[in-house]
Formats: structure tokens, sequence, C-alpha cells
């Protein structure tokens, strides 16, 4: 089941879509498909002559087919198994992106993200480096970083 679909049905069921966030869904899915049900509750149905929407009119006025429908040749039908399944990858994929955009978010509110990559001393050292820090509830006070190697 692709992971729209997952989505879909639980906020169908009532659940918050905090909660499937929490649960680990990608905030970007949760939040589009909670848009597209908002839409299709509040899209105006309009009504035809006899008190039918266009959707039940349209389906009552459809032809159905008299013999069942094949593909036309045999490797349509792989070609629409093969597309489903590059559409659940992109989902697949959709939700890593939404994943690390998450962490990234995170990241950017750490202190000193990549200092150790990033610092070099005007002695020549690169990479060590250490930052003072302080228990904000002791005082007590450290030293956090990396050090040169002793040899």
């Amino acid at each position: 089941m692709k992971v729209t679909e997952h989505v879909k049905r639980l906020l169908e069921q009532g659940r918050r879509p905090k909660e499937l966030i929490e649960l680990g869904f990608p905030k970007s899915v949760v939040t589009r498909v909670r848009r597209q049900l908002r839409e299709e509750k509040t899209a105006p149905q309009s009504r035809t002559q006899k008190g039918r929407t266009e959707v039940e009119s349209r389906a009552r006025s459809a032809v159905t087919p008299l013999v069942g429908t094949a593909p036309v040749h045999p490797k349509q039908g792989s070609l629409e198994s093969k597309v489903q399944q590059l559409e659940s990858r992109v989902d697949f994929l959709e939700a890593i992106s939404a994943e690390l955009e998450d962490i990234e978010a995170r990241l950017d509110g750490t202190p000193a993200l990549g200092l150790k990559h990033r610092f070099k001393c005007d002695c020549g050292a690169s990479g060590s480096v250490a930052l003072h820090i302080k228990c904000t509830k002791c005082g007590r006070e450290s030293y956090w970083g990396w050090w040169p190697e002793k040899r």
C-alpha cells in the first residue's frame, strides 16, 4: 500500500495529523493528503435536473462494455505494473525527502554544527577545536570538542 493511501485511510478513520506525524509518516505527505480530503469534502457538487450529482449522472450514463477489457498489447499490462511500482517508489522517495528536511531543520538549530570540518587555525591546525561549555544547573565548566592525536 502506498504511503499516501495509508495516510488517507488513517485520516478517514479519525486519526489526527499530529498523531500520524508522531507515528513516523512524513509531515509533507500528511499535510498534502489532509488538504486533498478537505478539498473533496468542501467541493460543491452541482445537481442535475433530477436531483442527482453530476458524478452520479455520468456513472449511470456510462456505457458498460459487453466484453471484459484487456490490454491491447500484452506488454501494456506489464507497463502499467511498472508505472505503479515507479509511483510507489516516488512516494517512498518523497517520504524520505520530507524526513531529511525535518532532520536538517533540527540540525540547523544545533550550535557549532560542522565546526570540526570548517575550523582552521592560524597555526595550521584544522579540526582541532573545542567549545567552552557550562552546566546551566550547577555551573560546572568543561570543554567539548576534538583534540589532536597524541604522538
